[in-house]
């Protein structure tokens, strides 16, 4: 069981990463349509409540140490963590954030910006456990691996699609009993 959690978990992170860097993205791009430049941080439009605004300040002293005076926005979104793009999905930002902008980054998100942040702080919890290395065999992990596919095909269909094609994972849950019971070895 050990093993097929641990190949389990690796196979997670593919999505996961995909999904991160696909979130942030379509977001920043958004933000900095409204804000008319690249760092929407700095515009007086969007305003961030302070836990949001503290979290943007330690990014870009992070960009900052890192990359120095050629430190771009670039640098300083991908300091950003998943949970802070979640975070902007919250009913606090509804009229502040997700009616004018953000959801313009889920062009074909048909359900309520409620769903789509439950969906999203779910996989957030997801990947903190797949951090720790906890225990992900009592999970469904396919409807998790779904939920990456949905919120991709809201985001992008054709990385959704690309996604859903190169994914291990609905492979090894459908080989999870032959590797408990060791009829097939794991790879990490």
């Amino acid at each position: 069981m050990y093993a097929w959690n641990l190949e389990a978990s690796a196979a997670m992170w593919g999505g996961f990463a995909v999904l991160e860097v696909c979130l942030r993205n379509a977001i920043h791009t958004q933000l900095s349509s409204v804000a008319d430049g690249d760092m929407w941080w700095h515009a007086p439009a969007l305003i961030l409540f302070h836990d949001q605004r503290q979290q943007v300040t330690d990014a870009i002293a992070r960009a900052t140490f890192e990359h120095g005076p050629g430190m771009t926005a670039g640098h300083v979104v991908a300091q950003l963590t998943f949970g802070f793009w979640v975070s902007l999905l919250t009913n606090r930002y509804h009229s502040r954030l997700w009616v004018p902008t953000v959801s313009a980054a889920f062009p074909y998100w048909v359900l309520r910006r409620g769903d789509l942040h439950f969906r999203l702080e779910t996989l957030r919890k997801v990947r903190n456990r797949l951090a720790h290395h906890e225990k992900m065999f009592n999970r469904d992990l396919l409807r998790d691996h779904q939920d990456i596919l949905d919120i991709l095909a809201a985001i992008e269909p054709a990385v959704s699609d690309w996604v859903a094609q190169d994914s291990r994972l609905p492979a090894i849950v459908a080989a999870r009993a032959d590797i408990v019971a060791g009829r097939r070895s794991t790879s990490l």
